[in-house]
């Protein structure tokens, strides 16, 4: 495993929540083979800082994976 995704991995355990999308970004940092579902709930937590300031909406919503993001709000 190189630098970059060791540091992921303490970061990950540092700072990260428990939310959806964690297991898939640990899963696919070691090597293994991920769904559409799964890469998308992992690009989210990794794109949100691993959820470090709690689970809430991105409010990105010109990210072309918005609609997938698991903790977007209902009424955007």
């Amino acid at each position: 495993m190189d630098y970059d995704k060791t540091y992921k991995f303490r970061e990950i355990e540092k700072i990260g929540k428990r939310a959806r999308g964690g297991k898939e970004l640990r899963r696919h940092l070691s090597g293994a083979r991920l769904t559409r579902a799964q890469a998308i709930l992992a690009a989210c937590y990794d794109c949100s800082g691993y959820y470090s300031d709690g689970r809430a909406d991105c409010d990105m919503p010109d990210c072309p994976l918005y609609g997938y993001m698991p903790y977007k709000s209902k009424l955007k």
